[in-house]
Formats: C-alpha cells, structure tokens, sequence
C-alpha cells in the first residue's frame, strides 16, 4: 500500500472490512473513506486529527470518522489493533450513515457511557481473537460482532454533522498530488514545480494544500521523508545517520537531526537504541508502508485480558454439524496394505527400558497394539555402564545392562532400534559437551579407534548371546540429528567421517548387519547436509542401508540449527526452553504428509527410492510439556497422520511410547503436557487407545477419503472414523494465554460434530456383530476423566484404579441383518477430535 494521504482500506475475500495488529512508529497525515478504530493493547502514542491532538495509553479505544485527515505516532513501544470499516459497508447495514458521526474517545467519555464502552472494548477483543482463530462461521461471527459495535455507537456515541471532513469535491487533486510526492519524495521536490504540474499559482496550491491536510507543503514532506528514514534507521543498524538522511531526501544530517527531534524529542540515535533491541533482524519489505511488523503472539497474550474466558471456558461452545454420507462397494477388490505403523515405537533413552515402570508399559502396548521394533538412544550413556578406561587409560566393556535390556525386549517380542550413540563420558573428546537432564555425551570421540573398537565389542557381544541371524534383523542407526549443534558439536565433515569408520566397522563384521543415517528432523531446510552426505556415501561406497527421519512441526526449530544461533545457543541453552516451553507449531494440518512427500523426492533424486525409510521420531510437538499432548485431541491427530501416510515408509516411530523420559526433569503433575502415550502409573492416555483401534484394522483397504478408512479382515469390515481439529492461529503462533491444567480445548479450530454415514454395498447376506469403540472427550480419556474426578494433584492407589477404568474406550455391542440387495448402513457422530471403531464380523448361529 502506498504512503498517501488517502489510503485505500483492502479488505479481504472473507470479510468486508479489516482487523489487523500493529506496532505503530509513525503515519503521516492521511484520510481513507472509512471508519477507523483504533484499540490499544499495550504502550502510548499520539493521534492527531485536524489540528487537535489526543494522547492514548494501555486500554484506550478512539474512533476516527470517515474522510477526516490524521497521523498517529507511537510514543513508545506499542502493540495497537486497528479496525478499518468502508463507509460502503456501513451504508448496506445503517441507514442515512453518511449523515452521522460518531464522538467515542476513552479519556472523554461520560460515566453513563462507561458500560457501553467496555462491551465495545469486549466485541473488540473478541474480533481480533477470531480474526486469528478463524473457526466455523468466522465470517458471521466477525459480522456480528462488527454491526453489534455499531450498534452501541449509534445509541451512546453519535453526534450530528461531519465537521473536518476532507471535501470530496478536491479529493482527486489531492491524491494525485501526494501520490506524486510519495513516488519522487527523495527527490528535490518543490512547490513551485507541483503547481506547474498541477496547472496552478503557487499561492493557491500553498493554499489549497494547507486547508485540505492541515499541514504546509514543507512539513507535509518532511513527515513523508522522516516516515522511510525512521524504517531505514531501524531495519538497516550498519547505515551512517547521515547516508539515511541523504537517502531519503534530506538536504543534509543536520536538517535530518532537526525534523527528527521535532517530532520525536530524542535523537535519531537514541531512538534506535531505545527501539531496535526488540526488533528481530527482516527484510524491508515485510515492513508495512504505515506500521511495523512484529510477533503476534505478544499482541494476542494482551487480548484474553479484555476476555471474560473464566466464564467461557465452563460452557461447551455450540458446534457446527457436519453430515457426509459414503457409498463403499464391500464387495470390491482393495487394496492389500501392511500397517507399517506397527514397526516401530520408542522409548527415550536405552537405561528407561530397564525401569520397572516403563518395562510395564512395553507389556501393555505389546498386548494391545504390538509393534515390531523398540528405538532408543544412549546405548553407551554412561548409566548403562559399558564403558569405562581403568587407570592405565585402557578400555573396559561391560554388557551387562545391555543384557537385562535386550532379554527383555525379545521376551515380549520386540527387536532392538539402536541408535549408536551418545558418547561414553570417559570416550567423549568434549566432556563438557551434553544435552539432557540426564546427561548425554555428544561430542566426537577423542579416538575413532576405540569408538569403532566399543561398537565391534557390542555387536559381537549380542551376536555371541542371541545369534548372528537374530542380531542381523535389528537396525542400527548412526547417531541422533547432526544438523543440531546441541546434538553435534563438530563438523558436518566429522560427522561423514565417523560414519564412514562406523559403516566399515559395522560390514567387517558381517554384510547383513543394517546401519542408517542420518537421523535429521525433515522440517529443518538441510538440503546441502543431504546432498553432501549421500555423495560423500556415493564416493566411499558406505550408502546406508535405511535412512531414518525425525519430524516434528515447528517451523522455529529451523532457526535453532542456523549458523548466527549457535552462539546464542550455547549461552542460553534454547534447546531445554524448546522442550519445556510451547513456542508455537505449523498451522498446517496436513504437513507431515507434505513433508513426507518432498524427502521421497528428494530421496529419488539421489537414486535412493528404494531404499527403506522410517521415522524414528514424530510427534504433534517437540515440547514435554506442552498440554494439549494429554487431551483426545492427541487421538485424532495419530489417525489422521498414519491413515493419511498409510504404508508410503517403512515405519513411524511414535515419540514416545511412555511420560517417564529423563530428557528433563520429572514433572510432579500427573497430566504435564508429557510427550508419552501412557501417562505415570502405566494409566494410558487417548493417543495409546488410538493406536488400540488402529491394530484392529484389516490388511484390506476397501476404501478410504477424509475423516474415515474402511477395511476387510478376519472374514469381517472395519470402519474407523475421525473428527480431526488443527490448533487454531494464536495457538499455532504459541498464544496458550486461554489454555490452562484443567482447560485445554480453547485452542483449535473448525470444530464441529461429525456425522458420518457409510452403507456398505454387496455385503454377504446373514447376520453380524457389530462392536463399536469411541473415544472422545466423555470415554476413553483420561485427562478429560482426571478432570470430571475433580483435578487431584496426587492420586491414591484407588484412583489410579478408577482412572485407568473410566479412561478405557466406550465399547458397545450389537447385532444387524445384512438383507438381500440392501445397503448395510453404519452411522457414526463424532465430537471434535472423537475417534470411532466399528468391527462388523459374521456370526455363524
């Protein structure tokens, strides 16, 4: 948009008007033909309409009518929301609105207006929360609330007449004279040559000027050049004070330094430092022609304290319903699949997988849904104590936890996922080098030899104890996400290094053992790491047998790894405020699979499509304490995840199977926000009854769309549904103002009921059982049960009985008639994140 004195309000495709979030520096004298409101969250700054100036702060709401010229500058930092109304659209809902002004000022309203004006501030608030948020029937919700404003205007604040107005009658020669000023303002504009341009005096265009913006033409400029020198000052700290000001049409620094200090009362360089600490480095042009970008999330933390949310957060908000109706042939030959889902699960580190606590919820799992592989690193951490170097600095092994792991997990039916490393403390070249609460060493060893000689030990070892045929079908994968210092401190040369003496070591002992790299999270931009790696596996004949991936959704993990960041990295340990604090996550629903989709092309570029891949780590987040992960929101999510990518790798490495993971320090809550399936005393959550009904699906896929996959096995169908809701904006952009232990549903989006009909076709004829299985927010979760029980903050043995009674999925049993000819109809209603399981098996009586 450009710098004018009149401003064209651009409303979007959904909404007639505009609501937006500013943090305002300063706007010159400008007019638009709309109602302009302007809501402050937080700071101070200075409207001036016509000649009168009028001083807002923290909470102020001022309205501007149409056409009336005016500049705002920011006194200070400040978050501001603006709302921005056409005179069209007020002129389709208010009738005669071209004749009404309206007079509502904060600092001037009368005690009996007082009421009327926070209910506007509360509509206010709202609307720039839903702005964000954008659920079911956003458009109407927005509409209502914006008419509902008016509403209270025209009783409490209306006034009659429109004195100030521009006059419409010179509305064209104004714009086209300040378009050309804003277009040439760097130029040696002068009065005298806009009046030849303009075809009049130079008396009456001064005149003309002055009348219409209530500024001469000299310090209408001035305001023009000061506005872009400010932007500059900010964006670009290298540039001389005085380049800015030659830059930006001042004649010298010193004419800058006065025209800046008039307006501003500081100098041009304690203003920028005042103000740039908090402005995160950006290009020009995502800066706005009249205000500043900034996080959002700090304006949208402000807004719930404009929101009654206490008394909204006990009432169930009324749902869209939703109806879709499917037609599936049962009798169609599908397609076969292999749930390769269940390969794999994890656990933290390898010491977890021999407390008694965990090893019970590897039983549990492996009754209920059983899974091939168990991933883990920290085989060499130093609690499982295999190796040390006695006094004489030679090496020492001892297997003897690796034993008690490894019996274990044969003896419930699940091989090692191994992931070789961290690094012994006594091997570790860096000792000061760790990540986690119980600390993992992650630097390279100080010599390769003794690392490649540990790994041959371990191998051989289980080889010698369980068989080589046996030890030949586990996974072996190199080290855990080099792209992050924290977990590599080293050079990506080293790295490659490394594995290529690991790969050789690995192959000596026998061709069949199967090693994979590098295990990198797939939302990081590491296209050079992988393009250098696999020609450096090309070159050295080392390419891994399978490539394991990570995946979780933040798009600020990126910054983590960026070179400038690793300094700050080091000081301030953002990785332990990464797994603690909830800084965000994609809006997109869907980004798994397109994440998925972009590393198989870039895998076949490479030659490598057939080549096995598994994500070893994928989860809705990376944070250990982020809430929603207890809530059945977490259900729907993996079914939707893992039907969406069904098969397309060769397993998913859910992260992880239980709480009780020693990254951080234990949390003393039960329902912590943990990334766990089964929360602290083997009590599973809604995620772990998701995988339950995901293990009962047939290997035949009859059919399959949005919100549902219908399957054949056992002589029977399976129909599982899902009622899928992503975070909404301000909780994607890490705004969890509104969510809290016991309130944990404020944060998503398009909610609505789902009613799902499916008629089956071409059923054989007699009679069959139908078990149906739902888990929503009344059965089958235990956080939403922990809640209804009252929230205790410790739990008795009879509690944790009666939460792991009343979390189980709501089970349901009867009996239909599959008639000659006729559709065998099922119908299923889900609430917002609700899963559902129907089983349809014949009976023989």
């Amino acid at each position: 948009m450009k710098t004018s004195i009149y401003e064209l309000v651009e409303t979007g495709d959904e909404l007639p008007f505009d609501v937006s979030l500013h943090r305002v520096n300063y706007v010159p004298s400008h007019w638009h033909n709309s109602v302009e409101i302007i809501f402050v969250l937080s700071g101070n700054l200075e409207v001036t309409v016509g000649s009168q100036q009028h001083k807002l702060a923290e909470g102020d709401v001022f309205l501007i009518n149409p056409c009336h010229v005016h500049e705002v500058m920011g006194l200070d930092q400040n978050i501001i929301a603006t709302f921005l109304i056409p005179l069209s659209y007020l002129k389709e809902n208010i009738k005669g609105i071209e004749r009404i002004s309206f007079q509502c000022e904060s600092g001037t309203v009368r005690p009996e207006q007082r009421s009327a004006l926070d209910q506007i501030l509360q509509l206010l608030a709202e609307m720039v929360q839903l702005s964000n948020k954008k659920g079911e029937a956003y458009e109407l919700d927005m509409g209502i609330r914006m008419l509902a404003v008016f509403s209270i205007l025209m009783k409490q604040f209306r006034t009659s007449g429109s004195s100030g107005a521009m006059n419409e009658k010179y509305m064209e020669r104004m714009l086209r004279i300040i378009t050309y000023i804003d277009e040439h303002y760097r130029d040696a504009i002068s009065l005298q040559s806009l009046a030849e341009r303009e075809f009049l005096s130079v008396p009456y265009l001064s005149k003309f000027f002055s009348e219409n913006i209530g500024l001469n033409f000299q310090s209408y400029l001035t305001s023009i050049r000061l506005k872009h020198a400010v932007e500059d000052l900010l964006l670009r700290e290298e540039l001389p004070i005085a380049d800015l000001a030659l830059n930006h049409g001042f004649p010298n620094a010193k004419s800058f330094y006065t025209a800046f200090k008039n307006r501003y009362h500081m100098t041009p360089h304690e203003y920028r430092k005042q103000y740039r600490p908090e402005m995160a480095p950006r290009k020009k042009e995502d800066i706005s022609s009249h205000y500043l970008n900034f996080n959002h999330s700090s304006a949208l933390g402000i807004i719930h304290q404009f929101l009654e949310r206490s008394k909204s957060r006990e009432v169930r908000k009324v749902e869209t319903l939703e109806t879709r109706a499917y037609e599936i042939d049962a009798a169609r030959v599908g397609t076969t699949v292999k749930h390769t889902w269940k390969s794999l699960i994890t656990i933290g580190k390898a010491k977890e997988g021999l407390h008694a606590d965990v090893q019970q919820h590897l039983k549990y799992v492996q009754r209920r849904s059983p899974f091939q592989y168990l991933r883990f690193h920290g085989i060499f951490d130093d609690g499982m104590m295999v190796y040390h170097e006695d006094e004489a600095g030679q090496s020492r092994y001892n297997f003897r936890y690796v034993d008690q792991l490894f019996d274990f997990l044969l003896s419930i039916g699940l091989k090692p996922f191994i992931e070789l490393g961290f690094m012994p403390s006594a091997l570790a070249s860096d000792p000061d080098q760790t990540v986690f609460y119980r600390a993992s060493y992650t630097s390279p060893p100080k010599s390769v030899d003794r690392w490649c000689e540990l790994v041959e030990r371990l191998i051989r070892h289980c080889m010698n104890r369980y068989g080589a045929a046996e030890v030949e079908s586990w996974k072996f994968e190199f080290w855990n996400e080099p792209e992050f210092h924290i977990f590599w401190p080293a050079s990506q040369d080293e790295y490659r290094a490394l594995y290529l003496r690991t790969y050789q070591t690995v192959k000596r002992i026998s061709q069949s053992l199967q090693i994979g790299a590098p295990g990198r999270i797939i939302t990081v931009d590491s296209v050079s790491i992988v393009k250098d790696f696999f020609e450096f596996c090309r070159h050295h004949a080392c390419q891994p047998d399978f490539i394991p991936l990570h995946f979780y959704p933040h798009e600020r993990i990126e910054d983590m790894v960026n070179a400038e960041f690793i300094g700050q990295m080091l000081d301030t340990d953002p990785y332990y405020q990464l797994l603690e604090e909830f800084g965000g996550i994609s809006p997109n629903p869907d980004f798994l699979k397109e994440r998925l989709n972009a590393e198989l092309e870039l895998l076949a570029a490479y030659g490598l499509s057939g080549c096995e891949i598994y994500l070893t780590e994928w989860n809705s987040t990376a944070y250990h304490r982020e809430l929603t992960n207890d809530t059945v929101y977490k259900a729907a999510y993996i079914v939707k995840n893992l039907l969406d990518n069904l098969d397309v790798i060769h397993g998913f490495g859910y992260w992880v199977l239980s709480d009780n993971i020693e990254e951080t320090f234990p949390s003393r809550e039960l329902f912590h926000g943990g990334l766990g399936l089964i929360a602290q005393y083997g009590i599973p959550k809604a995620a772990m009854h998701a995988y339950e009904l995901l293990s009962k699906l047939g290997h035949t896929v009859l059919a399959q769309g949005e919100g549902y996959i219908v399957t054949a096995g056992d002589g029977g169908y399976q129909i599982l549904t899902y009622n899928y809701c992503h975070f909404d904006d301000l909780y994607a952009m890490g705004d969890i103002s509104f969510i809290d232990h016991t309130h944990r549903y404020n944060g998503f989006k398009h909610e609505r009921t789902l009613k799902i009909d499916i008629a089956l076709m071409n059923v054989p004829d007699g009679r069959f059982k139908m078990v149906k299985h739902t888990i929503d927010r009344n059965q089958g979760s235990s956080y939403d049960a922990w809640v209804a029980m009252g929230a205790p903050e410790s739990l008795t043995k009879e509690d944790v009985q009666y939460l792991k009674a009343s979390s189980c999925p709501r089970r349901h049993v009867s009996y239909v008639d599959a008639e000659p000819g006729a559709a065998l109809t099922v119908c299923f209603n889900l609430e917002p994140h609700g899963v559902a399981l129907i089983e349809l098996t014949p009976t023989y009586d």
